[in-house]
């Protein structure tokens, strides 16, 4: 049998008591620039990674209004076995909402940190 301890998991913006909506998934990529730093007399390339970025990638059941590009606040995500993570401040830096013949709406959006939200 699979574990579906998942289903039931629900996220809250712009502050940690407004339920958006039902997450169907979610994903948290963390990455960084390739920063080149080969000095002139070197005989290969050489590289340190920049400022690491942090993105979270959720998707909804529905069309979620209260997600819309721009906006800033706290988000928190409330899993379904009783856990939480706060994520803290964050921006929306894209939203895309789509659905299909007999099928549901979803609406994908990425958020990324914000420490100015």
């Amino acid at each position: 049998m699979a574990n579906k301890g998942f289903n039931g998991t629900t996220v809250t913006f712009p502050s940690t008591s407004t339920v958006v909506g039902l997450l169907r998934g979610a994903s948290y990529t963390e990455s960084s620039a390739e920063v080149n730093v080969t000095g002139v007399a070197d005989a290969a390339q050489s590289h340190v990674a920049g400022i690491p970025k942090k993105e979270l990638s959720l998707d909804l059941l529905g069309c979620s209004t209260a997600l819309t590009v721009g906006s800033t606040g706290s988000m928190k995500v409330n899993w379904f076995d009783g856990k939480t993570s706060n994520l803290g401040k964050v921006v929306i830096i894209s939203r895309d909402v789509k659905g299909q013949m007999d099928g549901e709406i979803t609406t994908a959006v990425k958020v990324t940190k914000n420490t100015t939200a």
